[in-house]
């Protein structure tokens, strides 16, 4: 394969196409937020799975100006940080992996607003993202140089702590993007006016870097040549600045696109399509000689190996999917591709506000070392009810561990609700997990038994020694006049085809659910309507990436909304909804019920005190997404 033929850099020679591209990594530093070992063990975990070149997070050279979620970045201001760097470095050599440290001197009007003492800094007076209310403090000339020198130091103390490469971290709209784009750069002095005075910023980072690493050392810029918003850097102008950025002596650049307006395309979620950032790297490519790295949405292995064989690109920049799996490159070299535990890039682990990165599939991200497991001290008959996400991770980790492990699921196949979630196209990012899933507990033995309801009977004839209930949730009915009419069915009903929605449809219900069956019919032609009680769509907040994506897709599926809304009665003619006081009466032939979901788990009382051990995991106990469930699925076998 193309992807594992080496590459290029400069002097520096990787031995594969395949780099780890740059996340934010809060919550995983040392509590002087130096390189801890638990970032010494994440990156470690991503070199050994066989990558040629990891790209870090964001390291910060000055903290005196920002604070926010700069202050909580790894940091890079003093030589005190350079001993635990090196032991990163090392520890990434020892895989025969290179590491390059993306250097960041802010994040400007991008930064935090809440609980942030220090008001948020960027090229010009101009409104913060996440709360445009609070306007950033312009720079003064004599910050912008302390910046610039702060820039070169640090670089130059990461060449001697071993890094092999920089990479300057100017895309996306943040504090260096600021400065380059005239939508956010509105100063009249050298730094800003034409695109020579807003890149000057740009430049003389480019100047300090090289002159403290040295002519032969790589500099890697990573930046973003279409913004895709209104007023921001188009394509044209991206193209200049890539000529320059190559003039200007940079080794490579890092394409991307979007900015946080746009953050959904920006960090491409599960409704957008693979590759969704190849374009840009392609048309940069055709216009300079140095190599350039491509990422968004590749942990396909033949899209990934598409990208370098028809030269879009020179190498494939993963991000998401090694959090999946920090072993995907080893695997698909191998040929092992059932065997990658797939991304399904809902952001909840990734983006989700957790205390520090992690993955909804894969619960040992950012605790690599913490939740190793380990061989079972005692080999256990272990049952597992229930074959959604939860229990088929239970049933998969308790086999890895060796014990013995059966597996009951009531319904002809496996996969529990992420069946119904993975029908829409758009949601196609799940199908993969259910295969991986069902596939990993053949493969490790589990003795799966579909079409099989657990009762007490049952499993007190198997005596089983541990057991895991994971019988999910069901759909909440509400008790109004009209729900049992024909025209009524539940969002799940209709995803899987048990019932048909006809023509004008209210889907009751805003949330993830009833936004995404909303979407899934309206894309087959019908006249939709979501009605939700609260004052906007998603009400129990999913994280922003994935909720920028969800609201773009209402939107270009044309779908209705009506917010501040109950659904009272259903009638012939329609429903009923109150609106704030007054009623009122829609049409339509369907109405969806999308109104969440309520646990039933009666076997969990009957067994309690029936077993020696007895877990319950996910909707069963409270009615959550796939990440709590496959954590809940995880640990409880982690630890029997």
């Amino acid at each position: 394969m193309k992807l594992f033929e080496q590459g290029r850099i400069g002097k520096m020679v990787l031995k594969n196409r395949l780099a780890m591209a740059p996340m934010g990594t809060a919550g995983l530093a040392d509590i002087d937020y130096g390189y801890s070992q638990r970032l010494i063990d994440f990156y470690a975990a991503r070199a050994k799975g066989g990558v040629g070149m990891i790209i870090s997070g964001a390291a910060v050279v000055n903290t005196d100006l920002e604070a926010g979620i700069t202050a909580q970045l790894p940091r890079l201001t003093s030589p005190a940080y350079m001993g635990r760097l090196k032991e990163l470095c090392d520890a990434v050599h020892h895989y025969g992996a290179k590491i390059a440290i993306q250097v960041t001197p802010g994040f400007g009007r991008v930064n935090f607003t809440h609980a942030n003492p220090i008001q948020p800094i960027s090229a010009s007076a101009v409104p913060c993202f996440w709360d445009p209310r609070v306007t950033t403090r312009a720079l003064t000339i004599e910050e912008i140089e302390l910046l610039v020198k702060s820039y070169g130091i640090s670089a130059g103390m990461a060449k001697v702590a071993g890094v092999d490469a920089i990479e300057i971290h100017g895309y996306g709209g943040y504090l260096i993007d600021q400065f380059q784009t005239a939508l956010w750069n509105k100063r009249t002095d050298k730094y800003g006016g034409d695109l020579d005075g807003r890149l000057r910023f740009s430049m003389e980072i480019i100047g300090a870097t090289r002159s403290a690493v040295g002519k032969d050392f790589p500099i890697l810029y990573k930046f973003t040549p279409d913004h895709y918003i209104e007023g921001g850097r188009k394509m044209e102008e991206g193209l200049e600045i890539a000529r320059r950025l190559e003039k200007a002596g940079v080794d490579a650049l890092h394409v991307v696109g979007g900015c946080y307006e746009v953050w959904h395309r920006a960090i491409p979620c599960m409704y957008e399509k693979p590759g969704s950032q190849v374009h840009l790297a392609e048309a940069v490519k055709k216009l300079v000689k140095i190599p350039i790295i491509t990422d968004g949405k590749l942990g396909h292995p033949e899209i990934a190996e598409k990208v370098i064989k028809e030269e879009k690109a020179d190498f494939v920049a993963l991000g998401r999917p090694l959090l999946a799996d920090p072993e995907w490159p080893r695997k698909v070299k191998e040929g092992r591709l059932d065997d990658i535990t797939p991304c399904i890039g809902d952001g909840d682990g990734c983006l989700g506000g957790k205390k520090y990165l992690s993955c909804t599939v894969n619960p040992t991200t950012g605790m690599e070392r913490e939740y190793a497991l380990k061989p079972a001290e005692r080999r256990k008959r272990v049952l597992v009810i229930g074959g959604g996400p939860g229990g088929l991770e239970a049933a998969r980790v308790a086999a890895l561990r060796g014990h013995e492990v059966t597996l009951w699921e009531k319904e002809p196949r496996l996969g529990g609700k992420m069946i119904p979630a993975s029908v829409p196209d758009f949601k196609q990012d799940i199908r993969p997990l259910i295969e991986y899933l069902s596939n990993q507990v053949n493969k490790l033995g589990v003795k799966v038994e579909l079409m099989k309801e657990a009762t007490l009977g049952l499993v007190q004839q198997l005596n089983p020694e541990v057991v895991i209930i994971a019988t999910g949730g069901a759909s909440l009915i509400p008790q109004i006049p009209g729900i049992r009419e024909d025209k009524v069915s539940t969002a799940v009903e209709v995803l899987l085809g048990k019932k048909e929605a006809r023509e004008i449809v209210i889907v009751a219900g805003g949330g993830m659910v009833g936004c995404e069956t909303a979407a899934y019919l309206a894309r087959q032609g019908k006249k939709v309507t979501i009605v939700e009680m609260m004052r906007q769509l998603i009400p129990e907040g999913i994280n922003a990436v994935s909720m920028m994506g969800l609201l773009d897709l209402i939107k270009e599926s044309k779908v209705e909304v009506l917010t501040k809304a109950k659904l009272l009665e259903v009638t012939r003619k329609g429903a009923i909804v109150d609106t704030g006081g007054s009623k009122m009466e829609l049409k339509a032939d369907s109405v969806v019920l999308a109104l969440g979901f309520k646990s039933e788990s009666p076997l969990r009382e009957n067994l309690e005190g029936r077993v020696p051990e007895l877990f319950a995991i996910g909707d069963c106990v409270q009615p959550r997404n796939i990440l709590h469930a496959m954590w809940e699925g995880f640990h409880a076998s982690r630890l029997i």
